[in-house]
């Protein structure tokens, strides 16, 4: 259900807010096909032109034009917030879920599963566990509860107002909330949606990374 296009064009608006900071609004442009993704940072000036290449979870490339060189971004980097947001390169880079987590069904009722995701041994997973709400009629997350090597609850995640289109559907609404940040929040608004538009793979290499405007 979470992969129900072949290729997803979405314009984003994030929205985040810091303890004694002030709201920062950020724009991003995003391009999805398959485990796939090209960002592309919009606004503000600070960061426009800044673009972000995951061809998997353990390889991700950044663009900064500033000094108009790719990097490779590390491992242990990819579980930092997003230009300083609470979503990490992992959340965003996270589309799917069975090969990298067991689950099962702790408790349900009429609307929604709650299921219990363990990481399974050997894998990349970028949580040892993750407790999930699926919505029975959607089979589709609404709610995420990230969980550490300890079992401690350090995020949790919202997807609301879910629409589709065909096959394919998505939350417009993405919150994150950061409980090791004094729970710092950050909203991921879908602005624009496009599906099935025939993106080319060209669009998720490295040469189109830097040449892309």
């Amino acid at each position: 259900a979470m992969s129900g296009a072949d290729d997803q064009y979405i314009l984003y608006e994030f929205r985040d807010k810091q303890a004694g900071k002030d709201e920062r609004v950020l724009g991003i442009e995003v391009t999805v096909k398959g485990a796939k993704r090209f960002t592309k940072f919009t606004a503000p000036s600070d960061v426009k032109g800044t673009k972000i290449l995951v061809l998997s979870q353990t390889q991700m490339y950044v663009y900064l034009p500033s000094f108009k060189k790719i990097r490779r971004v590390a491992s242990h980097v990819t579980r930092q917030g997003v230009m300083g947001t609470a979503f990490s390169n992992d959340d965003m880079a996270l589309a799917s879920f069975a090969d990298k987590y067991n689950g099962s069904i702790e408790s349900q009722d009429e609307k929604v599963w709650n299921l219990s995701l363990k990481a399974k041994e050997g894998t990349d997973a970028p949580y040892p566990s993750i407790m999930v709400t699926v919505d029975k009629k959607l089979t589709l997350p609404t709610k995420l509860q990230y969980h550490n090597e300890k079992g401690l609850k350090i995020k949790t995640e919202t997807r609301t107002e879910y629409s589709c289109q065909g096959k394919a559907c998505t939350a417009k609404i993405h919150k994150m909330t950061d409980h090791t940040k004094n729970e710092q929040v950050t909203s991921l608004t879908r602005k624009k949606w496009k599906v099935n538009q025939g993106v080319k793979d060209k669009i998720f290499s490295r040469r189109y990374l830097q040449r892309a405007r």
